[in-house]
């Protein structure tokens, strides 16, 4: 008696689970082991892993993968029942085969065996294996579906698990908002967002780089060629801008900084990450005209930056700030910027670089938050240090601060990425116009991998305290890496989108629930959920009928989750707009200045309960420094206007186009267009 006929001989014989063999004891053709078939299955056998049967649909599956020459191996299991009585399961050499009567039977293997067994295997989240391990197409990813998502593989990333979208409920409008996708695109990903104060109903400028493989994942790196559109809302129709440059063509401006000018310019620091004239480029793009829009060349910057920051400054020229040099150094690699530089729109040059104290942010130079302060004053925020620069004296203040002691702390800024917003300037609070700045998710703590799982922390500045200090604020209910967040007229911050493990490009998981912020109450309220991912390069913007729109996702740097770069745009209605009917704007003046007072007609004049002016939003990787609310004191009313009182200065609303929107009760108007200063 061999070991096969042994182990025959103890599953029942010839009347047992296999019945009688078909065929004599054989040599494997690989040399190491023995098999012998039989009626309902085969025995198999080497000295190293014992004697085995494997039967049923299993065998069928591991037959298909080749038999002990496959991925598999040899079993070391006879076919056994699953811990939840559902399913039936051999363990091979390198891995596993599960079978149910609703699944089927298929094979799980690697690393990807590995993370679900850890998990738990079928008692997981996951639930049963639906696939063989698959190779994407191009060959840079191997992945297995599940009963609840996917297991992923990549020799960069290791093996992560993406769940997949549960069903959600509906919620009451009213109280959570609704979000839908557009039935309108602008044929690229929006990986830059800016609203443009064109069209009847404004305008939205997107930025991407040229994908010539048609929006999917591509290797080498994208062409040194950008593409742009101009989305114009009341038509739903997506322009190409006109470019005047030295490259015959729009340039790879992916990746830089923007910022709006006085004029309604958009200012375009930076892009490429690659060609160090490129990182030195400053372009402008003008609104209007043929395309929607032009692009110029119109000068370049003492060094290279790439990720970094633009903020317009009160006397309208741009501050642009940190970010990376691109030079490479062997021992070092890419240098850190800490420098920055000013851009004056009068003359369209840029001035000299100047040192600048971003030692204290680490290896987080890149895209750091950077807020335009009531008092002439800036606030940079990298990793988890803050510094302020005094613009009267062009020097950066003695105090620095650190972000809040937690648990789970990390940098905020790129690429650990969180965001940040300046909450609502308004003019009667104590003091008035009081600065406070609200930073929030990010991913966990270090090492950060594509598991480790996001913080739903968030903390508040408070500059109107005599001793400023981080402090924490209310939790999020979700946590999230790669979060947009939009300041809304009613003075509430929308939270988006995200991934609920990993960094930067190496987040997968996306989190669907949107939620809402409170400063006065610091509450945050869950709203209804996302339908599209938005992860790695997602951007967000309030629109001026008081809606938040939401693009972007590439598919060149995002993990292979996402196969093809994300068109689709999906709209959210806040609860405000399903809370009854919006007053009115009947009439509002183009232009306003400081420190003045202005008309605005309105058949509502005397419900209006407060004002907003919301600068135009410009946002890229997670990150808005343009949105700001900055509220309008209400001098008197008429019985169909308002008198209002514009902002005192520049620090206090930077120069540049605003959207006016009258609330009643927390409702707002569709919004005029404003350029203020």
């Amino acid at each position: 008696m061999s070991p096969i006929d042994d182990h025959h001989a103890a599953h029942g014989g010839d009347g047992g689970l296999l019945g009688p063999p078909t065929g004599p004891e054989l040599g494997t053709p690989d040399g190491f082991g023995r098999f012998r078939p039989y009626l309902q299955g085969s025995i198999y056998w080497t000295p190293g892993t014992g004697a085995h049967e494997v039967h049923g649909a299993i065998l069928a599956t591991w037959a298909g993968m080749g038999w002990e020459r496959g991925a598999l191996g040899y079993p070391l299991s006879d076919e056994t029942a699953t811990p939840d009585g559902i399913g039936r399961f051999n363990r091979f050499q390198n891995g596993s085969i599960y079978w149910t009567a609703a699944t089927g039977a298929f094979e799980v293997r690697g690393a990807i065996h590995a993370l679900w067994a850890s998990l738990g295997f079928e008692r997981s989240d996951l639930g049963y294996p639906l696939s063989n391990e698959e190779t994407t197409p191009d060959r840079h990813s191997q992945h297995t579906r599940f009963q609840g998502g996917d297991i992923w593989w990549d020799a960069h990333r290791g093996a992560y698990e993406v769940l997949t979208r549960p069903a959600f409920g509906v919620p009451d409008p009213a109280l959570g908002g609704a979000w839908e996708v557009a039935p309108f695109t602008a044929g690229i990903s929006g990986l830059h967002a800016a609203l443009l104060p064109t069209g009847a109903r404004g305008s939205v400028w997107f930025l991407s780089y040229l994908d010539e493989t048609g929006h999917g994942h591509h290797d080498p790196q994208p062409s040194h060629a950008g593409e742009s559109r101009v989305l114009d809302l009341d038509t739903r129709t997506a322009s190409t801008p006109t470019y005047d440059g030295p490259h015959g063509h729009l340039p790879n401006l992916f990746c830089g900084g923007h910022a709006f000018l006085p004029d309604g310019r958009l200012l375009m620091v930076g892009g490429d990450r690659e060609l160090q004239d490129r990182l030195k480029m400053l372009h402008t793009f003008t609104p209007g005209g043929p395309g929607g829009g032009h692009w110029q060349d119109v000068d370049r910057m003492a060094e290279g930056r790439w990720y970094s920051t633009a903020v317009t400054l009160p006397d309208g020229r741009v501050l642009i700030v940190a970010g990376e040099r691109r030079v490479f150094d062997p021992a070092l690699g890419p240098n850190p910027n800490l420098s920055y530089e000013i851009f004056d729109p009068r003359t369209d040059t840029v001035g000299p670089r100047t040192p600048a104290p971003f030692e204290g942010f680490g290896g987080s130079v890149t895209y750091p938050f950077v807020f335009v302060l009531p008092g002439d004053r800036v606030l940079v925020h990298g990793g988890t240090h803050t510094v302020f620069l005094d613009l009267g004296s062009a020097t950066f203040e003695p105090a620095h601060l650190e972000a809040t002691a937690r648990p789970d702390r990390n940098s905020r800024t790129y690429g650990v990425e969180g965001t940040a917003v300046l909450l609502p300037l308004l003019p009667d609070a104590s003091p008035p116009y009081r600065a406070k700045v609200l930073a929030l998710g990010g991913g966990g703590p270090q090492p950060v991998g594509m598991r480790t799982p996001a913080t739903a922390s968030a903390e508040i500045l408070d500059l109107g305290v005599p001793s400023p200090a981080w402090a924490p604020a209310a939790e999020m209910h979700a946590a999230r890496v790669m979060p947009d967040a939009v300041l809304l007229p009613d003075r509430t911050v929308l939270v988006m989108s995200g991934s609920s493990r990993g960094f930067a490009d190496n987040g997968a998981n996306p989190v669907w629930e949107s939620e809402i912020y409170d400063p006065e109450t610091d509450t945050w309220t869950r709203m209804d959920h996302t339908s599209v991912p938005r992860l790695y390069h997602a951007t967000a913007l309030l629109l001026p009928d008081g809606t938040v729109m939401t693009s972007g996702t590439d598919a060149t740097w995002n993990p292979e989750v996402i196969p093809v770069s994300e068109l689709r745009l999906e709209i959210f209605r806040p609860p405000y707009l399903f809370r009854g009917d919006r007053p009115k704007i009947g009439s509002a003046p183009d232009a306003v200045g400081y420190g003045t007072t202005v008309e605005v007609g309105t058949p509502d004049a005397a419900a209006i309960t407060t004002v907003a002016l919301m600068r135009n939003g410009s946002c890229t990787h997670s990150f808005d420094p343009d949105q700001r609310h900055v509220g309008l004191e209400i001098v008197s009313r008429s019985a169909d206007g308002l008198t209002l009182r514009t902002p005192p200065d520049g620090a206090v609303a930077p120069p540049g186009w605003y959207m006016l929107f009258l609330l009643r009760d927390g409702i707002p108007s569709e919004a005029e267009f404003v350029l203020v200063g």
